[in-house]
């Protein structure tokens, strides 16, 4: 179950429902595979896959979520033990606990200014932990032979669509690996998040299996720069 049937759909449609069930479903399988299991601070609830994993896997879960809205629904469709919400902005949240795991899961694409989220959230980290931070990937093999059939004049440009989600800014792993690294932080691992070689649509188009389709999410792991998404592991130096 996730909160994605409650958006409105037209600015929702079935290409972004599989993206997101694909993605957001591996995301916190992939996430809880690297890190401790003691206590996740997430920033935002998102479509509440990855709130109901790490929910059931972490001894102490927090999520920060702006949108009051954001929070009634998540309760209203969720029946879900474990969760603490605080609801406020993430450039403002503070406090005095510090966490094993932080996750940034499809976050910073959305603000203002990435590189202060990450150098906020940093000071929470309690000793050996660990920010994981998942991003859309400007140069995934989808959009780059996009770019080469002259379907995408602009691997780097944002979309209507993407402009509708919210976006402001793609990523990619040079960029994500410089802006974390300038922060302070030392890059643990890198991991890719769904390898697609066509468009989500020509993917419905075929109706592929489901074996398919968790193959591209396996083999995408290990080559994170031609991925729909990139996730990194980052922690403060020792």
């Amino acid at each position: 179950m996730s909160l994605e049937n409650e958006q409105d759909p037209t600015a929702y449609d079935r290409t972004y429902v599989l993206d997101n069930r694909l993605t957001l479903q591996w995301y916190p399988q992939r996430v809880v595979a690297m890190a401790q299991t003691g206590s996740m601070l997430e920033l935002g609830l998102g479509h509440g896959y990855s709130t109901e994993y790490f929910a059931k896997t972490f001894q102490r879960y927090q999520v920060v979520e702006g949108s009051q809205e954001m929070i009634d629904r998540f309760r209203k469709r969720f029946a879900i033990e474990g969760v603490d919400i605080a609801q406020g902005y993430f450039e403002d949240f503070e406090t005095a606990e510090r966490f094993d795991s932080i996750g940034m899961g499809f976050v910073l694409e959305h603000v203002d200014d990435p590189a202060a989220i990450i150098r906020r959230y940093a000071q929470f980290l309690s000793p050996g932990g660990s920010i994981y931070i998942a991003v859309p990937n400007a140069e995934s093999l989808h959009r780059r032979l996009g770019h080469a059939a002259g379907l995408l004049p602009d691997i780097y440009a944002l979309n209507s669509a993407d402009l509708e989600f919210g976006h402001k800014r793609y990523f990619t792993l040079e960029s994500l690996v410089t802006m974390v690294q300038g922060e302070g932080l030392e890059i643990r691992k890198v991991e890719g998040l769904l390898l697609k070689p066509i468009t989500t649509q020509q993917m419905l188009d075929l109706n592929l299996s489901e074996a398919i389709l968790q193959a591209m999410l396996k083999v995408g792991v290990d080559y994170p720069e031609l991925c729909n998404s990139l996730l990194l592991q980052a922690s403060r130096p020792a």
